[in-house]
Protein backbone atom coordinates (compact mmCIF):
# COMPACT_ATOMS: atom_id res chain seq x y z
CA UNK A 1 0.00 0.00 0.00
CA UNK A 2 1.40 3.55 -1.08
CA UNK A 3 2.50 6.31 1.64
CA UNK A 4 -0.84 8.26 0.80
CA UNK A 5 -3.39 5.59 0.77
CA UNK A 6 -2.00 4.79 4.53
CA UNK A 7 -2.30 8.17 5.85
CA UNK A 8 -5.60 8.93 4.18
CA UNK A 9 -7.25 5.60 5.66
CA UNK A 10 -5.56 6.10 8.93
CA UNK A 11 -7.06 9.62 9.55
CA UNK A 12 -10.51 8.01 8.09
CA UNK A 13 -10.52 5.14 10.04
CA UNK A 14 -9.47 6.82 13.51
CA UNK A 15 -11.99 9.66 13.20
CA UNK A 16 -15.05 7.11 12.89
CA UNK A 17 -13.92 4.91 15.30
CA UNK A 18 -14.32 7.45 17.79
CA UNK A 19 -17.57 7.91 16.37
CA UNK A 20 -19.13 4.85 17.41
CA UNK A 21 -21.74 3.59 16.96
CA UNK A 22 -22.83 4.42 13.90
CA UNK A 23 -25.76 4.13 11.34
CA UNK A 24 -25.19 6.03 8.27
CA UNK A 25 -21.77 7.67 6.52
CA UNK A 26 -22.76 10.51 3.86
CA UNK A 27 -19.78 12.34 2.15
CA UNK A 28 -20.11 15.29 0.81
CA UNK A 29 -19.48 14.60 -3.09
CA UNK A 30 -18.82 17.27 -5.34
CA UNK A 31 -16.59 15.27 -7.90
CA UNK A 32 -13.52 17.50 -7.63
CA UNK A 33 -10.11 15.78 -6.56
CA UNK A 34 -10.51 16.37 -2.74
CA UNK A 35 -13.86 14.55 -2.28
CA UNK A 36 -13.41 11.75 -4.80
CA UNK A 37 -10.23 10.80 -2.62
CA UNK A 38 -11.91 10.74 0.18
CA UNK A 39 -14.82 8.56 -1.23
CA UNK A 40 -12.81 6.23 -2.66
CA UNK A 41 -10.48 5.91 0.35
CA UNK A 42 -13.79 5.32 2.57
CA UNK A 43 -15.58 2.30 -0.22
CA UNK A 44 -11.76 0.51 0.24
CA UNK A 45 -12.35 -0.14 3.99
CA UNK A 46 -14.78 -2.81 4.47
CA UNK A 47 -16.38 -2.43 7.87
CA UNK A 48 -17.55 0.49 6.64
CA UNK A 49 -18.80 0.53 2.91
CA UNK A 50 -22.19 -0.71 3.28
CA UNK A 51 -23.05 2.44 5.54
CA UNK A 52 -21.78 5.21 2.64
CA UNK A 53 -24.06 7.32 1.01
CA UNK A 54 -22.28 9.77 -1.74
CA UNK A 55 -24.14 13.22 -1.45
CA UNK A 56 -24.24 15.19 -4.80
CA UNK A 57 -25.37 18.87 -3.71
CA UNK A 58 -26.52 20.35 -7.33
CA UNK A 59 -27.14 24.14 -6.78
CA UNK A 60 -27.76 25.02 -10.39
CA UNK A 61 -25.30 27.92 -10.40
CA UNK A 62 -22.92 26.15 -13.09
CA UNK A 63 -23.81 25.16 -16.39
CA UNK A 64 -21.97 21.42 -15.87
CA UNK A 65 -23.52 21.01 -12.97
CA UNK A 66 -25.97 18.18 -14.54
CA UNK A 67 -23.14 16.65 -16.08
CA UNK A 68 -20.87 16.36 -13.19
CA UNK A 69 -24.31 15.13 -10.85
CA UNK A 70 -24.15 12.38 -13.82
CA UNK A 71 -20.40 11.69 -13.22
CA UNK A 72 -20.61 11.46 -9.55
CA UNK A 73 -23.57 8.52 -9.79
CA UNK A 74 -21.28 6.70 -12.44
CA UNK A 75 -17.87 7.84 -10.10
CA UNK A 76 -20.52 5.70 -7.07
CA UNK A 77 -21.92 2.93 -8.73
CA UNK A 78 -18.03 1.92 -9.78
CA UNK A 79 -17.18 1.77 -5.87
CA UNK A 80 -20.16 -0.30 -5.06
CA UNK A 81 -22.03 2.41 -2.85
CA UNK A 82 -25.26 4.46 -2.66
CA UNK A 83 -25.61 7.89 -4.28
CA UNK A 84 -27.54 10.66 -3.89
CA UNK A 85 -28.35 13.66 -5.55
CA UNK A 86 -29.83 16.94 -3.88
CA UNK A 87 -30.99 20.03 -5.58
CA UNK A 88 -30.84 23.14 -3.66
CA UNK A 89 -31.99 26.69 -3.96
CA UNK A 90 -28.81 28.82 -3.34
CA UNK A 91 -30.88 32.29 -4.11
CA UNK A 92 -28.31 34.91 -2.84
CA UNK A 93 -30.37 36.51 0.87
CA UNK A 94 -29.36 40.24 2.26
CA UNK A 95 -26.07 40.27 3.83
CA UNK A 96 -24.71 36.76 1.63
CA UNK A 97 -21.68 36.43 -0.68
CA UNK A 98 -22.67 34.01 -3.76
CA UNK A 99 -19.93 32.26 -1.85
CA UNK A 100 -21.61 32.26 1.69
CA UNK A 101 -25.52 31.53 -0.04
CA UNK A 102 -24.08 28.27 -1.85
CA UNK A 103 -22.17 27.03 1.15
CA UNK A 104 -25.27 27.84 3.55
CA UNK A 105 -27.85 26.27 0.99
CA UNK A 106 -25.60 23.39 0.99
CA UNK A 107 -25.29 22.68 4.49
CA UNK A 108 -29.03 22.93 5.29
CA UNK A 109 -29.39 20.03 3.04
CA UNK A 110 -26.85 18.21 4.77
CA UNK A 111 -28.91 19.25 7.93
CA UNK A 112 -31.43 17.59 6.73
CA UNK A 113 -29.84 14.28 6.11
CA UNK A 114 -28.32 13.50 9.12
CA UNK A 115 -29.84 11.62 11.93
CA UNK A 116 -28.91 9.79 15.35
CA UNK A 117 -25.39 8.75 15.00
CA UNK A 118 -24.84 9.20 11.19
CA UNK A 119 -21.57 11.40 10.29
CA UNK A 120 -21.12 13.64 7.53
CA UNK A 121 -17.65 13.17 6.18
CA UNK A 122 -16.57 16.64 4.45
CA UNK A 123 -12.87 16.61 2.26
CA UNK A 124 -11.57 19.94 3.48
CA UNK A 125 -7.82 19.53 4.12
CA UNK A 126 -4.74 21.53 5.75
CA UNK A 127 -4.59 24.01 3.03
CA UNK A 128 -8.07 25.03 3.47
CA UNK A 129 -7.12 25.43 7.03
CA UNK A 130 -4.71 27.57 5.95
CA UNK A 131 -6.89 29.29 3.33
CA UNK A 132 -9.48 29.71 6.33
CA UNK A 133 -7.37 30.95 9.09
CA UNK A 134 -5.74 33.44 6.85
CA UNK A 135 -8.49 34.90 5.48
CA UNK A 136 -9.87 35.34 9.18
CA UNK A 137 -6.86 37.23 9.98
CA UNK A 138 -7.51 39.58 7.10
CA UNK A 139 -10.95 40.09 8.66
CA UNK A 140 -9.88 41.01 11.91
CA UNK A 141 -11.52 37.81 13.82
CA UNK A 142 -10.81 37.17 17.03
CA UNK A 143 -10.10 33.56 18.50
CA UNK A 144 -13.21 31.41 17.45
CA UNK A 145 -12.39 32.57 13.79
CA UNK A 146 -8.45 32.06 14.30
CA UNK A 147 -9.52 28.80 15.43
CA UNK A 148 -10.26 28.07 11.70
CA UNK A 149 -12.43 24.51 10.51
CA UNK A 150 -12.80 22.16 13.68
CA UNK A 151 -12.27 18.27 13.17
CA UNK A 152 -15.27 17.55 14.22
CA UNK A 153 -18.53 18.99 15.39
CA UNK A 154 -21.82 18.35 16.56
CA UNK A 155 -24.52 18.42 13.02
CA UNK A 156 -27.99 18.56 12.76
CA UNK A 157 -28.98 14.79 14.90
CA UNK A 158 -25.49 13.68 14.21
CA UNK A 159 -22.01 14.50 13.12
CA UNK A 160 -19.82 16.37 11.07
CA UNK A 161 -16.33 15.04 10.36
CA UNK A 162 -13.23 16.17 8.22
CA UNK A 163 -11.09 13.44 8.33
CA UNK A 164 -8.45 14.99 5.89
CA UNK A 165 -7.97 18.28 7.98
CA UNK A 166 -4.91 16.96 9.03
CA UNK A 167 -3.65 15.46 5.35
CA UNK A 168 -1.49 18.09 3.31
CA UNK A 169 -2.77 18.59 -0.36
CA UNK A 170 0.34 17.32 -1.87
CA UNK A 171 -1.05 13.75 -0.17
CA UNK A 172 -4.65 13.84 -1.58
CA UNK A 173 -3.31 14.65 -5.26
CA UNK A 174 -0.91 12.03 -4.63
CA UNK A 175 -3.80 9.35 -4.08
CA UNK A 176 -5.63 10.10 -6.81
CA UNK A 177 -2.78 9.79 -9.26
CA UNK A 178 -1.43 6.95 -8.32
CA UNK A 179 -4.94 5.19 -7.89
CA UNK A 180 -5.94 6.56 -11.29
CA UNK A 181 -8.76 8.50 -10.18
CA UNK A 182 -11.41 10.62 -12.84
CA UNK A 183 -12.13 13.65 -11.20
CA UNK A 184 -14.00 16.78 -12.04
CA UNK A 185 -12.48 20.26 -12.31
CA UNK A 186 -14.72 23.48 -11.49
CA UNK A 187 -12.80 26.16 -13.70
CA UNK A 188 -14.49 28.93 -11.25
CA UNK A 189 -11.74 27.80 -8.49
CA UNK A 190 -9.73 29.50 -10.79
CA UNK A 191 -11.20 32.80 -10.96
CA UNK A 192 -9.32 35.25 -8.56
CA UNK A 193 -12.08 37.46 -8.33
CA UNK A 194 -13.07 35.18 -5.17
CA UNK A 195 -10.92 35.85 -1.87
CA UNK A 196 -9.94 32.20 -1.42
CA UNK A 197 -9.43 31.56 -4.87
CA UNK A 198 -7.20 34.74 -4.80
CA UNK A 199 -5.50 33.53 -1.88
CA UNK A 200 -5.02 29.39 -3.43
CA UNK A 201 -3.89 30.98 -7.17
CA UNK A 202 -2.02 33.79 -6.30
CA UNK A 203 -0.55 34.27 -2.41
CA UNK A 204 -0.29 31.09 -0.96
CA UNK A 205 2.10 29.50 -3.20
CA UNK A 206 4.76 32.23 -2.90
CA UNK A 207 4.52 32.23 0.88
CA UNK A 208 4.99 28.73 0.34
CA UNK A 209 8.31 29.25 -1.25
CA UNK A 210 10.04 30.60 1.23
CA UNK A 211 7.94 28.86 4.14
CA UNK A 212 7.18 25.32 2.89
CA UNK A 213 5.78 23.89 6.05
CA UNK A 214 3.04 27.10 5.86
CA UNK A 215 0.30 24.88 6.07
CA UNK A 216 0.90 22.51 8.55
CA UNK A 217 2.56 25.62 11.15
CA UNK A 218 -1.24 27.60 10.72
CA UNK A 219 -3.04 24.51 11.45
CA UNK A 220 -0.97 24.17 14.90
CA UNK A 221 -1.52 27.79 15.38
CA UNK A 222 -5.32 27.28 14.50
CA UNK A 223 -5.12 25.05 17.37
CA UNK A 224 -4.04 26.88 19.81
CA UNK A 225 -7.19 29.21 19.07
CA UNK A 226 -9.66 26.57 19.32
CA UNK A 227 -8.30 25.63 22.48
CA UNK A 228 -7.68 29.02 23.83
CA UNK A 229 -11.37 29.53 22.67
CA UNK A 230 -12.60 26.35 24.49
CA UNK A 231 -11.27 27.62 27.95
CA UNK A 232 -12.47 31.41 26.94
CA UNK A 233 -16.07 30.18 26.18
CA UNK A 234 -16.32 27.80 29.52
CA UNK A 235 -15.52 30.79 31.34
CA UNK A 236 -17.93 33.16 29.59
CA UNK A 237 -21.06 29.96 29.59
CA UNK A 238 -20.75 30.66 33.42
CA UNK A 239 -20.64 34.28 33.31
CA UNK A 240 -23.86 34.50 31.02
CA UNK A 241 -25.92 32.56 33.21
CA UNK A 242 -25.61 34.88 35.87
CA UNK A 243 -27.19 37.44 34.04
CA UNK A 244 -29.63 35.70 31.74
CA UNK A 245 -33.31 35.31 32.09
CA UNK A 246 -34.29 32.20 30.12
CA UNK A 247 -38.30 33.30 30.96
CA UNK A 248 -37.80 36.18 28.38
CA UNK A 249 -34.31 35.95 27.42
CA UNK A 250 -32.86 39.26 28.01
CA UNK A 251 -29.90 40.12 30.19
CA UNK A 252 -30.25 41.25 33.65
CA UNK A 253 -28.36 45.00 33.67
CA UNK A 254 -27.45 45.08 37.46
CA UNK A 255 -25.27 41.62 36.95
CA UNK A 256 -23.92 42.15 33.76
CA UNK A 257 -22.13 45.66 35.58
CA UNK A 258 -20.85 43.41 37.63
CA UNK A 259 -18.41 42.06 34.75
CA UNK A 260 -15.44 44.17 32.87
CA UNK A 261 -15.99 45.72 29.87
CA UNK A 262 -14.01 42.87 28.25
CA UNK A 263 -16.04 40.39 29.73
CA UNK A 264 -19.64 42.34 29.20
CA UNK A 265 -18.41 42.34 25.06
CA UNK A 266 -18.20 38.51 25.41
CA UNK A 267 -21.20 38.28 27.75
CA UNK A 268 -23.08 40.05 24.37
CA UNK A 269 -21.61 37.57 22.23
CA UNK A 270 -22.74 34.80 23.68
CA UNK A 271 -26.14 36.75 23.93
CA UNK A 272 -26.21 36.76 19.98
CA UNK A 273 -25.29 33.05 19.59
CA UNK A 274 -27.66 32.03 22.39
CA UNK A 275 -30.46 33.43 20.04
CA UNK A 276 -28.73 31.96 17.10
CA UNK A 277 -28.33 35.45 15.42
CA UNK A 278 -25.02 36.33 13.27
CA UNK A 279 -22.52 37.89 15.85
CA UNK A 280 -21.82 41.54 15.96
CA UNK A 281 -19.33 43.63 15.04
CA UNK A 282 -17.10 44.58 17.34
CA UNK A 283 -17.93 48.28 16.96
CA UNK A 284 -21.88 47.68 17.48
CA UNK A 285 -20.92 46.10 20.69
CA UNK A 286 -19.31 48.17 22.39
CA UNK A 287 -21.65 51.00 21.48
CA UNK A 288 -24.64 48.37 23.25
CA UNK A 289 -21.90 48.64 26.80
CA UNK A 290 -21.22 52.32 26.31
CA UNK A 291 -24.60 53.96 24.92
CA UNK A 292 -27.50 51.21 26.70
CA UNK A 293 -25.92 49.38 29.19
CA UNK A 294 -24.23 52.57 31.44
CA UNK A 295 -26.88 54.81 30.14
CA UNK A 296 -28.80 56.58 33.06
CA UNK A 297 -31.94 54.35 34.50
CA UNK A 298 -34.26 57.17 33.22
CA UNK A 299 -32.81 56.87 29.87
CA UNK A 300 -34.56 54.66 27.26
CA UNK A 301 -31.43 54.63 24.20
CA UNK A 302 -32.20 52.39 20.87
CA UNK A 303 -29.21 50.61 18.95
CA UNK A 304 -30.76 49.57 15.53
CA UNK A 305 -28.49 47.35 12.75
CA UNK A 306 -29.71 44.95 10.19
CA UNK A 307 -33.12 44.06 11.58
CA UNK A 308 -31.89 44.00 15.43
CA UNK A 309 -32.93 46.19 17.86
CA UNK A 310 -30.86 46.82 21.17
CA UNK A 311 -33.27 48.77 23.66
CA UNK A 312 -33.37 48.39 27.82
CA UNK A 313 -36.51 48.45 29.91
CA UNK A 314 -35.62 49.45 33.46
CA UNK A 315 -32.98 46.80 34.70
CA UNK A 316 -33.64 44.48 31.73
CA UNK A 317 -31.56 44.80 28.42
CA UNK A 318 -33.78 43.67 25.68
CA UNK A 319 -32.82 42.39 21.97
CA UNK A 320 -35.70 42.43 19.46
CA UNK A 321 -35.73 41.51 15.95
CA UNK A 322 -38.33 42.41 13.23
CA UNK A 323 -40.52 43.81 15.89
CA UNK A 324 -40.86 40.57 18.34
CA UNK A 325 -38.34 39.21 21.14
CA UNK A 326 -36.16 36.96 19.43
CA UNK A 327 -35.97 33.36 20.22
CA UNK A 328 -34.00 30.38 19.09
CA UNK A 329 -36.41 29.99 16.35
CA UNK A 330 -35.44 33.43 14.65
CA UNK A 331 -33.95 33.09 11.45
CA UNK A 332 -30.27 34.17 11.28
CA UNK A 333 -29.26 37.82 10.57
Amino acid sequence: MNDSKVKIQSSIISILENCLPLNQIYIGYSGGVDSHVLLDACALLPEFKSKITAVYIHHGLQKEADDWAIHCQKMAEKLGVLFLVQKVNATVNQGESPEESARNARYREFQNLIDDHDVLLIAQHREDQLETVLLQLFRGSGLKGLAGIPEKMPFGKGTLLRPLLNVSKEIINAYAVQNHLNWVEDLSNQSTIYDRNFLRQEIIPKLKQRWSSLDKTVARTAKHCADAETLQQKMIQIQFETVFNSDDETLNIPNLLKYSQLEQCLILREWFGKLNLKMPSQDFVHRIVSEVIFARIDRHPILHKKGVTIRRDKSKLLLLCDKYLVTSNTDKL
